[in-house]
């Protein structure tokens, strides 16, 4: 699965936040995040915190 950053200075960020609740995120390219096998409901939870933490870091899901 993959994730899409629009602004590829949270991209880094992104994938730290990942980590940081247990995910094995790659930085696939500047606004490309991909995570494992991982639920998509599992990460639209995370991208929920996410966008609490960073409104104006707009992130896409790309199954």
């Amino acid at each position: 699965m993959q994730l899409l950053v629009h602004d590829s200075a949270y991209t880094d960020r992104l994938a730290a936040f990942l980590r940081s609740v247990g995910q094995r995120p790659v930085v696939a390219g500047p606004q490309s995040v991909e995570v494992g096998e991982t639920e998509p409901a599992e990460i639209e939870v995370y991208l929920r915190v996410w966008r609490v933490l960073y409104p104006d870091a707009a992130v896409s899901l790309q199954p």
